[in-house]
């Protein structure tokens, strides 16, 4: 699996295309519209882009979804079950805070739940920073899309709506007891880590076991 991060929208979001040996694309979050990156390398390198996946509703990793979907009609859309309010009530996903605008997608999309799987990519569910954030785990790479659940030395936020302390610590707990040290993790806001790293940092915190 290859992976290529763009950086979108006003808060320059992590927003992820991964691609596998056959050149089927997943597309994770979309933070701002300014796509043509996105598009440009998406022709050059020929993916056949087929899963759009959310890794939470906020709107730093969801404003530009419906220019994304306009340009990439045919792709399936993909959100937390939890997560439904988010694409029509911002103060869920925090778009009027942001920029003052009142989102809202009432185009078709799949829900997903622990466990299951797109694709190439495992579905981990990681409430904390929003009651139906998710990760996203490939086994044969060893790659997890963390969205705002996990970043280089840090973690999510808690003090949005849904948000809670406990559930985010017991999420990390779980990824770091379920996932090998040598995972690289791609986060909403930071650069790459580790599971190794991050089981470190928050052992010595004294946030996890």
């Amino acid at each position: 699996m290859q992976i290529k991060t763009f950086g979108l929208g006003l808060y320059m979001t992590n927003c992820y295309l991964a691609w596998n040996e056959k050149k089927e694309g997943y597309f994770f979050d979309c933070g701002g519209t300014n796509l043509e990156g996105v598009k440009r390398f998406i022709e050059e390198k020929d993916i056949e882009l087929k899963y759009f996946i959310l890794t939470h509703g906020h709107y730093d990793h969801i404003s530009g979804m419906k220019k994304f979907l306009e340009i990439y009609p045919k792709v399936s859309l993909y959100i937390g079950k939890e997560e439904e309010l988010f694409l029509t009530e911002s103060r869920y996903s925090l778009s009027r805070m942001i920029d003052g605008s009142d989102f809202k997608f009432t185009g078709k999309y799949k829900t997903i739940n622990d466990g299951d799987m797109i694709g190439d990519f495992k579905v981990l569910s990681s409430p904390g920073h929003t009651i139906g954030s998710k990760c996203f785990y490939n086994e044969g790479s060893k790659i997890l899309i963390a969205g705002d659940t996990m970043f280089r030395r840090s973690f999510g936020r808690t003090d949005f709506p849904t948000g809670d302390e406990r559930d985010l610590f017991e999420s990390l707990q779980k990824l770091c007891d379920i996932l090998p040290l040598e995972t690289i993790v791609y986060s909403g806001h930071t650069e790459p880590t580790t599971i190794g790293e991050e089981k470190s940092f928050l052992k010595n915190q004294g946030l996890i076991k």
